[in-house]
């Protein structure tokens, strides 16, 4: 199958493996989002006053119909980190109180939790996982060990953003419901790599990216809460409310921040098309899944480490993470990509060190090729 190189903006003399960082834009949707701007500033008013509630509220409904759940139920934000900060400052701690997490948390969102706990005097419990996992039953046994009816919160990442593990989200859900914990998943990588039913996870909060793996703009995410808690969360900025279509607090107090760029929530709708058009699920992902599988075993060898991946659900069909052998490798980044042109992330900040890869529709072999030769030259 072919790649779709042709249709992003991306610098064709880099290998960009990057995509889960910073995701990258197709031009027809990049083309609605600048049609977006420039509506915006013909006239202003009709956009930002006149239309605004119509407009978000069709975007909306697009985006929740690609996650399986009520349109009412979905609040924007510009990314996960804010999203994660909005359900956290809404959920009321106090002293005796566990949020129950594990080592696996996104850097900004496990420091959000301790700086939140360490203020209203709760515990911040992190549960240490394995490297490799035996599977999911060991994720879910390890961490219904400490899951107690001390614990309020059980937060997760549906796929973690260093170790690119693919939790069993559902399932985790199923354990907080059976303590009585609020369950708060951190999916900034899920839209668009995997297919999502949020109404059939059934989480309380379930926070995530559009500008990742559906290929939105810069700046566009959402807040799912369940019927529980539409009415109890509320966004750091309190703004004038009630502009909304919606009825709940989730969508009066959220909709309206003032006067900001809604260009990149438009897209949404626009990038769930350029999804559907190329039948995302049944054609893309697998071919990304397919290169990661053809190259994965030279990669291995070429660091020398084992493989992070023991139980083939914990893998994410279009992320990957490989293990660095000892080393000072606090200019691999760096060295990566003005050497040899390669993009990519490296996490040195974990237990262990890695580097991850993002497959996407763009890429080729000739990018993972490039990639195995810089790593073997440089380390």
């Amino acid at each position: 199958m072919n790649n779709l190189k042709d249709q992003f903006l991306l610098d064709p003399e880099i290998a960009y493996l990057n995509h889960g960082s910073y995701g990258a834009c197709p031009r027809p949707v990049f083309e609605a989002y600048q049609k977006y701007q420039r509506e915006l500033e013909t006239e202003p008013a009709t956009l930002l006053y006149r239309n605004f509630s119509s407009r978000i509220q069709e975007v909306r409904e697009s985006l929740s119909d690609f996650l399986h759940c009520g349109s009412d139920q979905i609040a924007f934000v510009r990314n996960v980190t804010y999203g994660m900060n909005m359900v956290a400052q809404t959920i009321k701690l106090g002293k005796g109180d566990k949020v129950l997490a594990t080592e696996h948390e996104y850097g900004a969102v496990e420091r959000m939790w301790e700086i939140i706990c360490k203020e209203r005097g709760a515990k911040f419990v992190k549960v240490e996982l394995p490297l490799p996992v035996n599977g999911p039953e060991e994720i879910l046994s390890l961490i219904k060990e400490q899951a107690d009816t001390s614990v309020k919160v059980m937060t997760f990442p549906h796929i973690a953003a260093a170790t690119a593990q693919v939790f069993p989200a559902k399932e985790l859900v199923k354990i907080a419901k059976e303590i009585g914990a609020i369950s708060v998943i951190d999916g900034a990588h899920a839209p668009g790599q995997l297919r999502l039913n949020l109404n059939d996870i059934d989480a309380d909060f379930y926070v995530g990216n559009c500008h990742k793996w559906m290929l939105s703009p810069k700046g566009a995410g959402f807040v799912y809460a369940s019927r529980s808690y539409e009415d109890k969360i509320r966004p750091p900025v309190i703004s004038w409310g009630n502009i909304s279509d919606g009825t709940s607090s989730l969508l009066l107090e959220n909709d309206w921040q003032g006067t900001t760029d809604i260009s990149s929530i438009l897209a949404i709708q626009d990038s769930i098309n350029f999804l559907k058009n190329h039948d995302w699920f049944n054609q893309f992902v697998p071919r990304s899944k397919k290169l990661i599988e053809e190259f994965n075993l030279r990669i291995l060898e070429v660091t020398g480490m084992r493989n992070l991946y023991d139980h083939h659900s914990l893998e994410p069909p279009q992320m990957r993470s490989y293990v660095l052998p000892d080393g000072n490798y606090s200019s691999l980044h760096h060295d990566l990509f003005f050497n040899f042109k390669v993009e990519l992330p490296v996490f040195l900040d974990q237990k262990e060190k890695f580097f991850r890869i993002s497959v996407q529709a763009y890429s080729e072999n000739s990018d993972l090729e490039r990639l195995i030769e810089a790593i073997d030259k440089l380390i």
